[in-house]
C-alpha cells in the first residue's frame, strides 16, 4: 500500500534585512507621511494612536514596539520583521507587505482591510478581533495563531496555509479555501460553508461537524 505524501509546507520567502542597521530611532519620534525609512532597528519604543498616510519601511527590524491605535493607511512593508509588538486595534487600510516576519505579536483587534500580504509569515501571534476583509493574502504561513473571531470575508488565498491555528468563529464567508489544509485548526462555529471548504483538507472529526451543521444525519454502523 503507497502512503500518501504530506503536502509541502507553504514556502515564504524571509526578509532581507542588513547586518547591520543605520539608525535606531525616528527622527522627531513620529511617523511622517509619505516618507521612506530605511534600516532602522527599533526596540522598546512607543508609537501608538500615530497617525500617517502612505509611509514606507524597507529593510528593518522592530522589537516590543508599540504600534496600537495607529492609523497607516497605505503602509509599504517591504523586508520587515516585527517581535513582540503590540498592534492592538492598529488600522492598516489598504497596506501592501512584501517579505514581512510577524513573531510573536499581539495584534488583538487589527485592522487590515483590502490590504494586500506576499511572502509573509505570522508565527505564535494573538491576532483574534482581527480583519482581514477583501485582503490578498499569496505566499503566507499562520502558525499557531490565535483568530479567534477574525473576518476574513471574501479575502483571496493563494499558497496560504493555517498550521495549529484557533479560527473558532472565524468570517471565511466568500473565502475560497480549496487547497488549505485546515486539519490542525480549530473551526467550531466558524462563519463558513461546504462550498467555501470545497477542496480544503479536513479532520473526520471537523467533516463530521460540517455534514451535522448541513443538518446531515450519520448512522453509525451497527457494533458486530
Amino acid at each position: 500500500m503507497t502512503m500518501k505524501a504530506n503536502k509541502p509546507e507553504v514556502q515564504v520567502r524571509p526578509p532581507r534585512l542588513p547586518k547591520r542597521a543605520q539608525g535606531r530611532d525616528i527622527v522627531g519620534g513620529y511617523v511622517q507621511y509619505h516618507e521612506r525609512y530605511t534600516s532602522l532597528a527599533l526596540a522598546n519604543v512607543d508609537l501608538s494612536t500615530q497617525v500617517a498616510a502612505r509611509p514606507a519601511f524597507v529593510e528593518s527590524s522592530f522589537n516590543q514596539v508599540i504600534f496600537s491605535t495607529t492609523e497607516f493607511e497605505d503602509i509599504q512593508l517591504d523586508d520587515i520583521r516585527f517581535t513582540s509588538c503590540d498592534f492592538a486595534t492598529a488600522d492598516w487600510y489598504k497596506s501592501v507587505w512584501h517579505r514581512v516576519e510577524v513573531i510573536g505579536c499581539r495584534m488583538t483587534g487589527f485592522l487590515a482591510g483590502e490590504a494586500h500580504l506576499e511572502d509573509v509569515l505570522f508565527k505564535d501571534c494573538l491576532l483574534s478581533l482581527s480583519q482581514f476583509r477583501f485582503t490578498t493574502l499569496k505566499n503566507v504561513r499562520f502558525e499557531h495563531c490565535d483568530l479567534l473571531e477574525a473576518d476574513l470575508l471574501e479575502a483571496v488565498l493563494s499558497n496560504v496555509s493555517f498550521e495549529d491555528c484557533n479560527l473558532r468563529q472565524a468570517e471565511l464567508s466568500g473565502t475560497n479555501l480549496s487547497g488549505i489544509d485546515l486539519s490542525t485548526c480549530s473551526l467550531e462555529a466558524a462563519r463558513v460553508s461546504a462550498k467555501e471548504l470545497s477542496g480544503a483538507t479536513l479532520n473526520i472529526a471537523q467533516a463530521l461537524a460540517l455534514v451535522e451543521a448541513m443538518g446531515i444525519r450519520i448512522q453509525t454502523p451497527p457494533e458486530a
